[in-house]
């Protein structure tokens, strides 16, 4: 898994193409408003700050601690008391317990092994309240294979990027990214993909809705899909 070391500070302007408000609003669909949330891979914490203004109450974990710091600077100018952690999403333990667990932006196709994604999956378990919600999405096979050869590029006023990925195998992208500034940052990690079956069918969850796109059905060329699960008790 990668810390995002130096690319943290570019993060919110290369990702600006973000509609943020979808996720939002995909939330809200399935959790109340003045329920507490635990975003996992809450990365600069920009969904985590809407989420909060919304009603919700927000804490955030990411592994990358400069990802942490952005995301407090951003509590603190919204004056929000919420709690960040820096750790890993796949061993995880908090002193409190969640009404929902988020784990967006194909955070879950971080993890480099399926036994990283059942521990994950056990971590939200004990994370969440009696009949708590877990909501994540993951890339469908058809995104990743759309995926192979990207390559971006794009100026601001104080910075490039470039960006490659690559699909190295059948099931393991690999994306390059370069940033040019005052001096250069080079920045290589890799998404995994995952069968759902390989991690909810045998889950201590029971599934509420899968779908694709944010529609309300999944079809085979959805390019994410999200799911809700609830917490078995």
């Amino acid at each position: 898994m990668n810390e995002y070391k130096g690319f943290s500070y570019y993060f919110d302007q290369i990702m600006e193409y973000i509609d943020y408000h979808d996720w939002l609003s995909f939330t809200k669909q399935y959790v109340k408003q003045d329920k507490r949330i635990l975003d996992l891979a809450c990365g600069s914490g920009t969904l985590a700050v809407l989420l909060s203004v919304e009603g919700f109450k927000v804490d955030g974990l990411d592994l990358s601690a400069e990802m942490i710091g952005l995301a407090n600077d951003k509590f603190k100018a919204y004056h929000i008391l919420n709690t960040l952690y820096t750790c890993d999403m796949s061993s995880f333990s908090l002193p409190r317990k969640y009404d929902a667990v988020t784990c967006y932006f194909d955070s879950v196709n971080h993890l480099p092994t399926i036994e990283h994604v059942k521990q994950m999956m056990n971590c939200v378990y004990e994370a969440l309240n009696e009949n708590g919600l877990f909501l994540f999405d993951v890339f469908s096979k058809s995104k990743y294979d759309e995926m192979d050869n990207t390559d971006i590029s794009e100026d601001f006023d104080d910075f490039s990027y470039n960006w490659k990925i690559k699909l190295k195998k059948p099931n393991i992208l690999t994306h390059d990214i370069t940033i040019k500034a005052d001096s250069f940052i080079h920045e290589i990690y890799n998404e995994y993909y995952y069968d759902l079956n390989d991690f909810i069918d045998k889950s201590k969850f029971e599934i509420i809705k899968i779908c694709g796109d944010f529609n309300d059905d999944l079809e085979p060329e959805d390019e994410r899909i999200l799911v809700v699960l609830k917490k078995k008790c």
